[in-house]
């Protein structure tokens, strides 16, 4: 079975769905991350068994692994580094969440998430809003993860032999849910497991439940939405309470945002040129060249800063040749060829090429 490590939503089509009784919160825009319970917390990362350790471009070890485990786990299997501090607080049960620095600190909770030792501003600045506590054997059901970042075979019966042997050993009343769970369910045990708990700060947006009545529902989901907006809030999502967790796209939960968004490959740059609002662009970035599913997408929406090449030589060729394909190579100082970008649009033209795609932000591998 094909599998993703954690569980992705689908999207929120009003005129398709019909989510009465459903629960809605809003959309964290920030790091997704995987609890296990601590289960891991301390082991080398190579020796636990669902880990991101294979290359999925070339099928090779990574060049790179954090070396050690801290129970925190991202959507692509690496462990996020995180001081004791911080895990001291978190309960000996599965938890999926967001880690989440506060509306548009995406970058900052990136910095903070990403490093390859503890953080100190993990205290302050990143609070853990708890959103599932799935059963071990729904994270961990047997099937293939392979995807552009994370190539790794799931094996629940073993798995489940290794978390019985882990168990043994482990310090603290380990619990969790069995089989069959329902979101229900996973709402009754985190009342119980975060009621005391400092990580339960964002657990509350996941109260609001939608009326019965679909018509009422919808309504009522819009002007959610409305309200996540006015705050600076990117959109919402909702739950299905009978849906149970699975390590794929469920449509028991839906995401609904104004605009979709996506991730191209920088494969180029076009040079600036003179516009009606004058000559600042001249000698900079006009737009990165993106590979969109094999398809050129020019994206645009940069600050100057943004829009700067790395070396003199670059930026001369590109006054030179305003509004032209920048020769092979070049690079800026805040992109780079290869890297991945996330744009928003508004939706696809009738080619599949994203209309009024304006870029968002840099997306780093989680």
């Amino acid at each position: 079975m094909r599998r993703e490590f954690l569980q992705l939503a689908h999207k929120y089509v009003p005129a398709k769905q019909n989510v009465a009784g459903w629960y809605v919160s809003e959309k964290l825009d920030g790091t997704r991350c995987f609890w296990d319970g601590g289960l891991t917390r301390g082991m080398k990362t190579l020796d636990v068994p669902w880990s991101s350790i294979i290359d999925p471009k070339t099928g090779e070890p990574k060049r790179k692994v954090k070396p050690v485990a801290s129970g925190l786990w991202s959507r692509y299997g690496n462990p996020i580094i995180a001081p004791d501090e911080f895990l001291n607080q978190l309960p000996c049960s599965p938890l999926d969440g967001e880690l989440w620095a506060g509306r548009g600190n995406f970058q900052l909770c990136r910095s903070i998430c990403a490093g390859d030792t503890p953080d100190p501003r993990f205290l302050d600045r990143i609070e853990f809003a708890v959103y599932s506590s799935p059963p071990l054997s729904c994270v961990f059901q047997t099937g293939e993860i392979k995807n552009s970042n994370m190539h790794r075979a799931i094996d629940w019966i073993d798995l489940e032999k290794w978390v019985s042997l882990r168990l043994n050993r482990f310090d603290g009343d380990f619990r969790y849910l069995p089989p069959g769970s329902l979101f229900q369910d996973e709402l009754s045990f985190m009342e119980r497991i975060l009621e005391n708990s400092p990580v339960s700060s964002c657990y509350a947006h996941q109260q609001s439940k939608l009326v019965d009545i679909p018509n009422d529902a919808a309504t009522q989901l819009e002007q959610f939405l409305i309200r996540v907006l006015d705050m600076g809030g990117e959109g919402v999502v909702v739950r299905n309470s009978l849906a149970p967790w699975i390590p794929k796209r469920n449509r028991g939960i839906l995401k609904y945002k104004p605009f979709d968004d996506a991730e191209g490959i920088v494969v180029g740059f076009t040079s600036g040129r003179e516009t009606d609002k004058g000559s600042k662009l001249l000698g900079k970035i006009g737009a990165l060249i993106l590979d969109f599913n094999g398809k050129r997408l020019e994206l645009a929406g940069f600050t100057l800063p943004e829009r700067e090449f790395d070396t003199v030589i670059a930026s001369d060729h590109a006054e030179r040749n305003p509004g032209k394909d920048m020769p092979a190579g070049i690079q800026g100082k805040h992109f780079k060829l290869g890297q991945k970008v996330t744009f928003k649009y508004r939706d696809l033209s009738d080619d599949g090429i994203p209309k009024e795609a304006r870029y968002w932000r840099k997306r780093d591998v989680e």
